[in-house]
């Protein structure tokens, strides 16, 4: 007992800051070179950032300055709007601190601990604070001195000079150890040089211990700011209704539903009753003996008919998971649909595919249903026929209209009870959005789901543009480029993302090896370069996806080939806080996966067309060369067979062969 009271006596608080702190690999400073990059690119996202809200092209001056070992001072001015003075404590030296993190919109950061995080870095390592140079341009230059207080997660003026002058932007000044400067691939260098690829219209001068560099803008239009959007119905979880509901000004349930969210009008409210109808007579039949009529009325999938068909391929321990998912419908509904993509899939290559063919591929039936679809998109679809099966998962269950007038034929529901359920529905509706509880979330969030709606808008994305991203990419001189843009599209039910995706090949495209260029992959996500955790990201697994042998590489990787990839999105499923790589794959967030892979076979046949046709030259050209070899030997032995001069069979050979 004296033991749990001393353990309790060590029980305290901590702040944010004190966390980061103690974690501050979290925030991509774990290394030497990759602190460094670390800061840079914070710093420079936010000038970009502060340039862009103020409608005007970014130029930006970075200056790194060598201390001593391990020591560095770094600069980053941009010309933005400036800071008005009350806020620079908080947006560097507060923790959480920030405009974007509420905003559905696409930004290129969010948390708000970005450039706290330099301040904090800093004053770990060198217990100075941060010298913030800022102007909005009203001729009063304010020139402060920030420390972090960690305890209370705030931000310290140290010193608060003002001068006159016509200046207007913001100067970070700040001195770092435990940090090291290389032209490295991970390092400031190759991040500044990806970063002006990816926002042409930026303008950077680095300034390094070597000497200045330029690189210029290729673009000289600002572009359009994203509006923010609402919340789409399809991306919404249980906690983010309670969240909306809380925090809406609405006063019924109903006029929330349709004010705060996306896509959802009065009359689609007016569905949603019926739908609401539905899962409540499902709930009500649920355990009871008329469960497989239910089903039966509910299901447009007639999942026996598979299981009687090729039943002996599948794993027993699914077959049994896929019934238990049955009996607890509507709950696990995404999961079976999942399960339903696979056996219309199976289903079709049973009727392709002879006996012999499906005996040699049989193991494949047994995996997951994502693995396999997976290795069947690979093997035997193409992406419009995949497009079409997955339309059909879409309507695995009947409309609830449908529904519920299958059980009045079964005299399975009277007239009262669905007058009483309806008048129950209407009364939650009608209620108070702040006294709805977490069940009758999950309820509405579980309709919404299984409702059709549009497609989210896409005023919240902003792409760099297929010109844009070509006029970046011909600054490495590539013999061949081609750039594209993919439509937007929605992951994990309702966040909206596009994907746009650019291949150099030629010129200076690729990186510079020892043994010559190798495939260089560009990862950029909202616009920012990824440079760190390549491995474990799914923007390069999806690029190592894609057979490039099929477009004219005869090596993946020993080939003069940039690939340039960025994703957009309101919400990029990063793996980790540190936001260097992608959670995308065959089983996570598929469509992002699958997008990529789409852009860049369509970008990969135009360059296969180019390879092939300089292939077919150079062979061309080497036949020629070799007859021309011979040419003389030929002629020679052609003039002494027709009795003709020589000269004049040469030249008529050499005259063929132009």
């Amino acid at each position: 007992m004296a033991d749990e009271v001393n353990l309790f006596d060590e029980f305290k608080e901590h702040s944010i800051s004190e966390f980061f702190r103690k974690n501050k690999h979290m925030l991509g400073y774990s290394g030497k070179l990759r602190s460094m990059t670390t800061i840079i690119h914070e710093l420079v996202t936010n000038s970009m950032d502060a340039c862009e809200e103020a409608e005007i092209l970014p130029d930006i001056n970075v200056t790194i300055e060598r201390l001593g070992n391990e020591y560095y001072r770094l600069i980053v001015e941009d010309n933005g709007s400036g800071i008005p003075t009350k806020y620079v404590p908080k947006v560097f030296g507060k923790m959480l601190a920030g405009s974007k993190l509420h905003r559905q919109i696409q930004s290129r950061g969010q948390q708000g601990i970005g450039a706290a995080g330099v301040l904090l870095f800093s004053q770990m390592t060198t217990g100075k604070p941060l010298k913030i140079t800022t102007s909005t341009g009203d001729g009063i230059i304010h020139e402060m001195e920030i420390q972090m207080s960690i305890s209370k997660n705030e931000g310290d003026v140290v010193s608060h000079k003002t001068r006159e002058g016509m200046y207007r932007g913001t100067k970070v000044d700040g001195e770092f150890k435990e940090v090291t400067y290389s032209r490295r691939e991970q390092g400031p260098f190759e991040y500044l040089r990806r970063i002006s690829l990816s926002t042409p219209h930026s303008k950077i001068t680095l300034k390094d211990p070597e000497e200045e560099v330029l690189f210029d803008r290729t673009v000289y239009q600002v572009p359009e700011k994203p509006e923010e959007m609402k919340p789409h119905p399809h991306g919404l979880t249980t906690d983010e209704m309670l969240h909306i509901a809380r925090e809406t000004e609405s006063s019924r349930l109903s006029s929330m539903l349709s004010s705060e969210l996306s896509r959802v009008t009065t009359k689609r409210v007016k569905e949603l009753e019926l739908y609401i109808l539905r899962d409540k007579l499902l709930e009500q039949y649920r355990d009871s003996f008329f469960w497989d009529t239910v089903i039966e009325c509910y299901l447009n999938a007639d999942f026996k008919y598979y299981f009687d068909k090729f039943g002996k391929y599948l794993d027993k321990k699914e077959i049994e998971e896929v019934n238990n998912l049955i009996l607890g419908l509507p709950e696990g509904l995404s999961e079976l649909k999942q399960y339903y993509l696979k056996y219309i899939i199976t289903d079709y290559l049973f009727n392709k595919l002879d006996e012999e063919h499906i005996k040699e591929i049989r193991n494949q039936f047994k995996k997951k249903p994502e693995n396999f679809v997976e290795y069947v998109s690979k093997q035997y679809l193409n992406a419009s026929q995949m497009d079409d099966f997955r339309k059909k998962v879409r309507y695995i269950t009947k409309r609830p209209e449908s529904f519920v007038n299958s059980l009045i034929e079964f005299s399975m529901v009277s007239d009262e009870e669905l007058e009483k359920y309806k008048k129950g529905i209407k009364k939650l509706l009608k209620s108070d959005p702040k006294k709805i509880d977490w069940k009758e979330a999950e309820l509405l969030v579980s309709v919404l789901q299984d409702m059709d709606f549009m497609a989210p808008s896409t005023i919240g994305l902003r792409p760099i543009g297929d010109e844009n991203i070509l006029k970046s990419l011909e600054t490495l001189e590539p013999n061949f480029l081609k750039t594209l843009t993919r439509k937007p599209k929605t992951y994990k039910g309702g966040i909206p993302f596009a994907v746009e995706v650019g291949i150099a090949y030629g010129g200076n495209a690729g990186r510079l090896g020892e043994s010559g260029r190798k495939m260089e992959i560009m990862r950029n996500s909202n616009h920012v370069p990824l440079l760190f955790d390549t491995t474990g990201c799914g923007l390069t697994n999806a690029v190592k996806s894609v057979n490039w042998k099929r477009y004219g590489l005869r090596s993946d990787e020993d080939a003069p080939i940039t690939i340039f990839v960025n994703l957009i999105s309101t919400h990029i499923p990063y793996t980790s806080a540190g936001k260097q790589a992608i959670s995308t794959g065959a089983e996570d967030n598929e469509e992002i996966f699958n997008e990529i892979r789409q852009a860049l076979m369509i970008c990969g046949r135009d360059l296969n067309n180019y390879i092939s046709r300089i292939r077919k030259a150079k062979e061309e050209e080497q036949k020629r060369k070799y007859v021309m070899k011979y040419a003389m030997v030929f002629a020679e032995g052609l003039s002494s067979i027709t009795q003709k001069p020589k000269d004049e069979i040469e030249e008529n050979i050499i005259y063929l062969l132009r």
